[in-house]
């Protein structure tokens, strides 16, 4: 695990009882991180992106757990990109 990806699953796990729009926003946080410290690696723009994505998601992913909750936190984590 990435040092990116241990700060997320600390940050996440030093706030309990988060909202939808909480964990959209941490998310959003620790994925442009992730997507930056991709680019720095030498990684192209799409490249970056799609890590990043994959990064954050499997991070949040195990500590959601619940399908549900973590399709509504993706989907605010888009609506608010577009």
């Amino acid at each position: 695990m990435t040092q990116l990806q241990e700060e997320f699953l600390s940050e996440l796990k030093s706030k309990p009882k988060l909202t939808v729009a909480e964990y959209a926003q941490i998310y959003t946080k620790h994925n442009i991180l992730a997507i930056e410290e991709e680019k720095k690696k030498g990684a192209g723009e799409k490249q970056a992106v799609t890590m990043g994505n994959y990064y954050t998601v499997s991070i949040l992913s195990k500590f959601i757990g619940n399908e549900n909750i973590l399709s509504r936190v993706i989907a605010l984590k888009e609506s608010e990109e577009e």
